[in-house]
């Protein structure tokens, strides 16, 4: 845990941190957005609802939405006829890079396909 140096933490309460978290990130569909986005780059509404197994256009379109409420991914209006849009992150959403790396690599080291040791 980080501190400064006069001893306090550079947070006061975890819970609130890991509420937050949970909220933006917690949602089923946003870390695999993330991800693709991380690993792709830019991209379309239709590669990207191609690029993630499961989503619905509905829930995509809600997630996305979400994401760039929270100042995670910029959307952009490429062509007006007819509308085309793509996404990216924005330097917050790219600043998870590390964090989805780690959950990916903990997942295969730990994750419930792993027997316990």
């Amino acid at each position: 845990m980080s501190s400064t140096g006069s001893g306090d933490l550079l947070f006061t309460d975890p819970d609130d941190v890991f509420d937050a978290v949970q909220d933006t990130l917690g949602r089923k569909w946003h870390l695999r957005i993330v991800y693709r986005l991380l690993e792709n780059g830019p991209m379309g509404f239709s590669a990207l609802k191609s690029a993630i197994v499961g989503v619905s256009s509905k829930m995509l379109s809600e997630s996305l939405t979400r994401l760039e409420d929270d100042g995670l991914v910029d959307r952009e209006v490429v062509s007006d006829q007819p509308v085309r849009v793509q996404y990216s992150l924005t330097e917050r959403g790219r600043g998870l890079e590390p964090v989805v790396s780690a959950l990916i690599e903990w997942g295969a080291e730990h994750g419930p396909d792993r027997e316990a040791e």
